[in-house]
């Protein structure tokens, strides 16, 4: 079975995972934790990127308490995993990753942007390129090749229907300012009106596509 636990398990395995500035490092549950890993078979990954994953407020203790356990038939299948402690911001805590070899994982999988239900036309685009894709095979085959497919066709419609997203909100902004000034001296015109209603339309639906993007 493959198994992974990861958490602060809030024990060090050795006193070299401990550091006291001015004190005395405390040994702990060191025994208890390493009987834990050793009798289920686990295996404690090397962390990459930092010594320690806790660190007190005032930076005089830090410990290695965060960590991923796996177990054999986990290292089996995923041989080239490794856990990165990243940077830790405002928690006293450095967030921990488990990485492999991409290349072990497969190919990606189909990813879809909520955004893209805002977009005009793509519900449209996607029912029409599916169907025009004609693969020959059995079923699985057929699925997974139309798949791959219709991942490289959303690629490009969705580099063609945001690009430069953020000057295109700008520019926008710019005109609908234009307007508002004009709008404080003199009453609009009703093409005017019109043109400041489909101008503030389109600049929301480019901030909630450029959100969901972010």
């Amino acid at each position: 079975m493959n198994v992974c636990l990861c958490g602060d398990f809030n024990a060090v395995r050795c006193m070299d995972e401990r550091r006291s500035v001015g004190g005395v490092a405390r040994q702990g549950w060191s025994a208890t934790y390493n009987n834990f890993i050793e009798n289920n078979f686990l295996v404690d990954l090397s962390l990459r990127g930092r010594n320690f994953t806790w660190f007190q407020g005032g930076g005089n203790s830090m410990s290695h308490i965060d960590r991923f356990l796996l177990s054999d038939r986990w290292c089996l299948t995923w041989p080239n995993c490794f856990q990165m402690a990243l940077s830790r911001g405002v928690s006293d805590h450095c967030p921990l990753e488990l990485s492999g070899d991409v290349e072990n994982w497969g190919p990606r999988p189909l990813r879809m942007l909520k955004c893209w239900e805002f977009l005009p036309g793509y519900k449209s685009f996607v029912c029409n390129k599916w169907h025009s894709f004609h693969v020959d095979g059995w079923g699985g085959f057929e699925l997974k090749e139309k798949l791959e497919l219709i991942k490289l066709a959303l690629k490009e419609w969705h580099q063609s229907h945001t690009q430069n997203l953020p000057a295109r909100i700008l520019g926008l902004k710019d005109k609908i300012e234009v307007l508002d000034l004009k709008g404080e001296s003199e009453v609009l015109c009703e093409d005017e009106i019109e043109e400041l209603h489909g101008l503030t339309e389109k600049l929301f639906s480019l901030v909630r596509i450029n959100s969901s993007i972010c």
